[in-house]
């Protein structure tokens, strides 16, 4: 195969690209293969099924591997009918399996060109495999490779093994849902952690707006699934009024601790542009302080000194101020990673920069559920351990 991928500027060939790529973006291309593989065997089977078949039904999968310069790509699923066909089947996917490594080079440059997403599934397989995938099929495939990812997040049932729960959404676009004319939507997320450290993305829903009714619901879904909340140390959370007010109803019992990052910014988004430089000198020292009392003394003092200029900005530090404080009934060496939901919106930097493939926007509901489905399905794969302690 004679395709080549463009170059990117900086890279003399696309060796050196594939170089640089494989040693910043190796396993989310390993996934990427994979799933577009498996796409490949399911579309060239549902197209044999209907031409021999109409009966038949596929019996799950079996494995293989693959050897690339990706490194070896173990346990990619091959989908199998449920009955034995007289003769054999000839797909053209199987030859997939037995390309020279150079090719795979071409692979790994043409997904940097075109970005890794499953509506370039058809691109790909042309471009890169030599095999031609109906467009129009693509989509249902992927559809049906999605629901599966969803049976491990939003519907698998969750054992009650974490000791911190973290609580945000970040928003995005999404054509013909909700009430907002810009088509803005929220993605409602939960991330655990576990007290050797495991963090996992355990749920995730898109509504329309931040509030108590969504949260609430949310929330009491994680609570049918498992999460009982009987181990939970801490949860932290956004400084959303509706959903501390979820927490407090459904978790009752548990410290809550409002993101420190969240209610600084809040502040500053009270202050005037002539304050804001002098105003967030004064609001970071608080959150320096050793103590919770040192951190009390240094907010009295901080209303006392701008209440009369920035009055706004006072009564946003004041409202709900303890619960930023929470993290201090915690060892010190877990502060930073206990008063932030910093860890969360890591993850959401990372789908943004995923949905920019999608030109920052989905088309409906159902087509972002399954894109987020495999992000987060693609980052519980990979995340490293915290250490954390008790």
């Amino acid at each position: 195969m004679n395709t080549k991928a463009q170059k990117s500027p900086g890279f003399n060939s696309d060796q050196e690209l594939a170089k640089f790529l494989l040693s910043n973006l190796a396993s989310s291309l390993k996934e990427a293969v994979k799933v577009t593989v498996r796409i490949m065997f399911k579309q060239e089977m549902e197209d044999f099924r209907q031409k021999i078949n109409e009966q038949l039904s596929f019996n799950g999968y079996y494995q293989r591997n693959m050897t690339s310069p990706l490194g070896k790509i173990d346990n990619i699923d091959v989908p199998r009918f449920r009955e034995k066909q007289q003769g054999e089947m000839n797909l053209q996917t199987n030859d997939v399996f037995n390309q020279e490594k150079d090719k795979f080079l071409n692979i790994v440059a043409e997904m940097h060109r075109l970005g890794i997403s499953q509506r370039k599934v058809s691109q790909l397989c042309q471009a890169c495999f030599g095999v031609k995938v109906n467009k129009n099929k693509v989509g249902l495939v992927h559809k049906e490779l999605a629901q599966e990812e969803s049976l491990r997040i939003n519907q698998q049932k969750l054992a009650d093994e974490f000791d911190y729960l973290l609580l945000d959404g970040t928003w995005a676009k999404c054509k013909n849902y909700g009430l907002n004319k810009d088509n803005q939507t929220v993605l409602l997320c939960a991330l655990g952690i576990t007290a050797a450290g495991k963090r996992k993305i355990i749920g995730f829903q898109i509504a329309f707006r931040e509030n108590y009714e969504n949260w609430s619901a949310f929330l009491q879904d994680l609570k049918q699934r498992g999460l009982t909340g009987h181990n939970l140390k801490l949860i932290i959370t956004d400084d959303n009024g509706g959903l501390t007010k979820a927490v407090k109803h459904l978790y009752p019992q548990k410290p809550l601790q409002v993101c420190v990052a969240h209610k600084m910014r809040n502040v500053m988004s009270k202050t005037r542009h002539r304050n804001k430089k002098a105003l967030g000198q004064d609001l970071k020292v608080i959150y320096r302080a050793q103590t919770k009392k040192e951190a009390q003394s240094l907010a009295d003092k901080f209303a006392k000194k701008w209440f009369v200029a920035e009055e706004a900005a006072v009564r946003s530090l004041r409202f709900d101020f303890e619960k930023t404080l929470t993290y201090f009934n915690y060892p010190e060496d877990t502060w930073k990673k206990i008063r932030t939901t910093n860890i969360l919106e890591r993850e959401f930097r990372e789908v943004k920069r995923r949905i920019k493939v999608f030109d920052n926007s989905f088309n409906h509901q159902p087509s972002m559920e399954n894109y987020a489905n495999t992000i987060f399905n693609d980052l519980n794969n990979h995340y490293p351990a915290l250490h954390t302690k008790s």
